[in-house]
């Protein structure tokens, strides 16, 4: 594609995404799922005018480690400590039944082990870039569940890319060691290097840069975490950008980083990721799989992470619907999911049709997530949450309570 074709590609695209997120949000929908309509639309899964090139995944994968980093910056850290406990157990649960009920799905249905853990290995992944944005539009991010799906994805995806090394080491004979020692020594120097060298920078740089200037030197910092976090840490960039977040949310430039960074962002990159999404998804291969196999790996995509998740918050005190909120927060699968199943392809555990079947999970949990996190806000659900509190406080050893007699019932 010539530049010149580019740019004009470029502008009808962000038309159309502002155009649609107006139109979105008059109808009160999350503009995230309008603009990923614009990719599906026009890509290859319906009209075939857009096709994957690698120029537009470039400005997509800037545009989610913006988003990811404003996500950082947003993330209340006093909240953070308050369900650190919940995040863990929300991840570790999160990855375990997918894992599992996938692995064993696969291999019922006739596919060899290695096959099967590897596509149980893919359920597992969790971007939380959608779930993000969806609570960031309903004022949500900074409440307790959304601070537990924040913390609770980066965790994922360590422990995500943790089983996904061992997998790979015991169906292709690599040690994962190496890589696991990686992931060991990045979050702690991440963390010293921010938690100690950005209070210094906030200080300095309003000093001796103009404000356009500062952005670039934030810009700069933070490709470097994320590249870091991906070529030294072997952790997901996604993860290095919601770190710096997290750090430089700590120093006195968080208001004028956040003010920049959104404007650059949503102006230009972060639409364009979301297209891109759409884009990426080529769903004809997948006429050469069987409907059972698509059907139940998409039906335990979703339940897993809602059961999973859901239960690791619910055990860890949370009421049952904000914890249904946090298994819902995590279903969707998003670039981190494409990127496992790149891995496979390449190492041969995934067939062209496996992989264009984890292209349409991931499509389909990514465009349900908004829904569904929204239609969690809305419900009440008392009938159900009374009995499974009296199942907890009867687990824990604690007497029933007795409910009190109405008037009515009385009579």
């Amino acid at each position: 594609m010539s530049v010149t074709s580019f740019l004009l590609l470029l502008a009808c695209l962000l038309i159309l995404a502002k155009c649609v997120s107006w139109i979105c949000q008059k109808l009160s929908l999350p503009s995230v799922l309008g603009i990923l309509t614009i990719g599906i639309i026009a890509g290859p899964s319906v009209l075939g005018w857009l096709h994957p090139n690698e120029i537009l995944s470039t400005f997509a994968s800037l545009g989610v480690i913006m988003l990811m980093f404003l996500a950082g910056l947003e993330t209340d850290m006093e909240q953070m400590r308050r369900v650190q406990g919940a995040a863990f157990v929300s991840a570790a649960c999160g990855v375990v039944v997918p894992l599992i009920a996938g692995t064993i799905f696969a291999l019922a249905l006739g596919h060899t082990l290695p096959v099967s853990l590897f596509i149980g290995t893919l359920l597992t992944a969790t971007s939380v870039s959608i779930s993000a944005q969806t609570l960031k539009e309903m004022g949500r991010l900074n409440s307790r569940e959304g601070t537990t799906i924040l913390g609770a994805a980066v965790i994922d995806d360590v422990l995500g890319l943790i089983v996904l090394s061992l997998v790979l080491a015991f169906t292709l004979g690599e040690n994962p060691v190496w890589s696991i020692l990686k992931m060991a020594a990045y979050f702690p120097i991440a963390y010293l290097l921010g938690r100690y060298g950005f209070p210094w920078l906030s200080r300095l740089l309003p000093r001796m840069l103009a404000l356009e200037a500062r952005l670039g030197m934030v810009l700069a910092l933070v490709l470097l975490y994320s590249w870091a976090a991906e070529e030294l840490g072997s952790v997901a960039a996604i993860t290095g950008a919601y770190i710096a977040g997290l750090l430089i949310a700590r120093t006195e430039m968080r208001e004028w980083v956040h003010d920049g960074i959104s404007k650059i962002g949503y102006a230009l990159f972060i639409p364009l990721f979301f297209i891109n999404i759409g884009i990426d998804a080529n769903i004809a291969s997948i006429k050469q799989v069987s409907p059972l196999l698509v059907g139940g790996l998409l039906i335990i995509a979703i339940v897993s992470k809602i059961v999973g998740c859901g239960s690791g918050a619910w055990a860890c005190r949370f009421p049952f619907l904000d914890a249904v909120r946090v298994g819902v927060g995590m279903i969707s699968r998003g670039e981190v999911a494409l990127i496992t199943a790149s891995l496979g392809l390449e190492a041969g555990l995934l067939s062209p049709s496996l992989y264009a079947t984890v292209i349409l999970i991931t499509l389909v949990t990514t465009m349900i997530t908004p829904p569904l996190l929204r239609l969690s806000y809305a419900v009440r659900i008392q009938w159900l949450s009374q009995p499974l509190l009296l199942a907890r406080q009867w687990l824990a050893g604690a007497p029933s309570p007795v409910p009190a007699v109405t008037a009515e019932e009385e009579e």
